[in-house]
């Protein structure tokens, strides 16, 4: 029998926030609950949704290890991390950055780190465009797609050099018709939650075997 927790980091994306059903993770919540129902014998496990509205790459670095801790269960652990959209904003007034390209570079390598010290079984997710008409300005930020590329590409870059998996969002939502999976303009509806478990989840099936 394969014993297991599955940790999902993030943000208000993660959390579920502007999805009737709970968000993407929350789907992988089900469908795992749904594979251990069906086969009993084979699977026993957990599903964490540890996405904190508002949360950034600074904001996780501070709690990420001890929320892993007091969730290791069983031996095996799947850590999923979908984090640096709230990095990426700059004020809309004086088009200051939030974070510096380097610093957020940083972050997400001790991130990735932090991930491996626990599991071998890694999944980063990157980010998934936004609707500039609606983002620029965000309130009192703004949120741009040249950078959410630029951020999305250093994440891809931390991972490759950390032989951590990859799914690039950005690429693959800019392949569709992206605008109709947004619910305000920045985070997903229930559509863009459907597609991002869709991808999410073959990920799941090849971690758990």
């Amino acid at each position: 029998m394969k014993k297991f927790q599955i940790m999902i980091f993030g943000a208000s994306t993660t959390h579920g926030n502007w999805d009737e059903m709970g968000g993407w993770s929350t789907r992988i919540r089900f469908y795992v609950i749904k594979k251990i129902l069906a086969f009993p014998e084979k699977y026993h496990g957990h599903v964490f949704n540890l996405g904190v509205p508002g949360d950034n790459t600074e904001k996780l670095l501070k709690r990420m290890e001890s929320e892993i801790k007091v969730r290791l269960f069983y031996p095996e652990t799947i850590i999923l991390v979908s984090v640096g959209t709230n990095d990426s904003s700059i004020i809309y007034n004086d088009k200051k950055a939030f974070i510096t390209d380097e610093e957020f570079s940083d972050n997400q390598n001790k991130i990735a780190q932090i991930a491996k010290k626990y599991s071998q079984k890694v999944l980063f997710l990157g980010f998934t465009p936004v609707d500039e008409k609606r983002t620029n300005p965000w309130y009192d930020n703004s949120y741009l797609n040249e950078r959410l590329k630029r951020f999305n590409d250093l994440v891809k870059s931390i991972c490759e050099k950390n032989k951590i998996e990859f799914l690039d969002l950005f690429s693959l939502f800019n392949k569709k018709d992206f605008l109709k999976y947004i619910y305000d303009g920045l985070h997903p509806n229930s559509s863009g939650h459907e597609e991002i478990f869709k991808l999410t989840k073959s990920y799941i099936d090849k971690f758990l075997g």
